[in-house]
């Protein structure tokens, strides 16, 4: 019994079973008389004139004859998918963040053309406005669409990475949560294997590492080039002194051939955060030295980044005893990134505060006697 069971939920998962005819109208304008309209949770399929096809919600406004009662529960996701990637499109992101993040809920760890719309939609507008945290389920959601091939226009066609989504962040602010996602049934939404399981164990790791200082070095053999660099990354932090050496130098080797200018700008963060790790004062003067090349060299293709570097080499000057120079990145971080989450350590906020007071003092000064 429990045989059939199974295969009957199986069947009706991919649609083996034959829908019922219909006559489907798009969002284009364009209707479509379908023998048969099969409707699943991330697409619709249609039969016409004996040849399969598929669409993406976003695609679908109405489905009319007898197949519209199995079509009318997954209405609502197309309304939202379509209204929130329309807005995105005028350039709305602010409106269209919302209806993408109700559609995103009921497609994550999925599939398909739906899913592969509304996680790059998703991904996009939480990038944008500096959600890093909150940017790295649509980003795995996304993978998963791009397993072999990459499709997306957003992603990197040779790694499937995001440019703006290094395993790096400004706060521990909502990591947590993020990691309990991510990681949730052991990381079983993202595959047994593959480019986005590897992905999500990386991220997750680099993640834990930021919450609590520390975190396992998460074992495996790259699929790619894409998983490989992000895991010299997440290494050249988490590892033991050796992994982390060994890591820097795998990094720093990457500089020598042509590479994109984001992954250069990875490539000097991770250097440059993983020596300020050892600790000792050398360190940490050749690691701020790696990290400030981003924000002057990078600070508009990678704003983000290239805040979260200002940030951590002004608290390592501070450390060091260095307090004007630390006090002035951080004026350069308030001035050219006013609104980055950088500033919310304690450390920062302080350095902008003296920032802040030195400017008013040069801006007013006492007058003499």
């Amino acid at each position: 019994m429990m045989w059939e069971l199974a295969i009957i939920l199986n069947a009706c998962m991919f649609g083996a079973f034959p829908g019922e005819p219909g006559t489907v109208v798009l969002r284009s304008g364009s209707v479509i008389e379908a023998s048969e309209v099969r409707p699943a949770n991330d697409s619709l399929r249609l039969t016409t004139a004996g040849s399969e096809r598929v669409l993406g919600w976003q695609e679908v406004l109405e489905v009319k004859g007898r197949a519209a009662g199995e079509v009318a529960e997954f209405l609502p996701l197309a309304d939202d998918a379509w209204r929130g990637l329309s807005r995105l499109a005028r350039g709305d992101r602010v409106a269209a963040e919302p209806l993408l993040e109700r559609a995103f809920a009921l497609l994550s760890g999925r599939t398909g053309p739906t899913a592969q719309a509304v996680s790059e939609g998703l991904l996009i507008c939480r990038a944008a406005r500096g959600a890093q945290t909150l940017a790295i389920e649509p980003y795995l959601t996304l993978v998963l669409s791009n397993q072999v091939s990459v499709t997306s226009d957003i992603l990197d066609a040779q790694t499937a990475l995001f440019p703006a989504l290094p395993p790096i962040w400004a706060t521990e602010s909502g990591l947590a949560a993020a990691v309990g996602s991510i990681a949730w049934d052991d990381f079983a939404k993202w595959g047994t294997s593959g480019r986005a399981r590897q992905l999500a164990e990386l991220y997750s790791t680099a993640a834990l590492f930021e919450i609590t200082g520390q975190a396992p070095v998460t074992r495996l053999i790259p699929v790619d080039d894409g998983v490989k660099l992000v895991q010299e990354m997440v290494v050249a932090r988490v590892g033991s002194e050796q992994e982390r050496g060994n890591a820097r130098q795998a990094l720093a080797s990457r500089l020598s051939s042509d590479q994109p200018d984001w992954r250069i700008a990875w490539i000097h963060a991770s250097v440059g955060l993983s020596l300020l790790i050892e600790g000792d004062d050398h360190s940490s003067r050749l690691g701020i030295v790696q990290l400030l090349y981003v924000p002057a060299m990078y600070k508009n293709e990678q704003p983000y980044l290239a805040g979260v570097c200002l940030a951590q080499a002004a608290i390592r000057l501070a450390e060091m005893g260095r307090g004007e120079a630390a006090v002035s990145l951080a004026g350069e971080l308030s001035h050219d990134f006013a609104d980055h989450p950088a500033m919310e350590h304690p450390v920062v906020r302080e350095l902008i505060k003296q920032y802040q007071d030195q400017s008013n003092a040069a801006s007013h000064p006492k007058e003499s006697a």
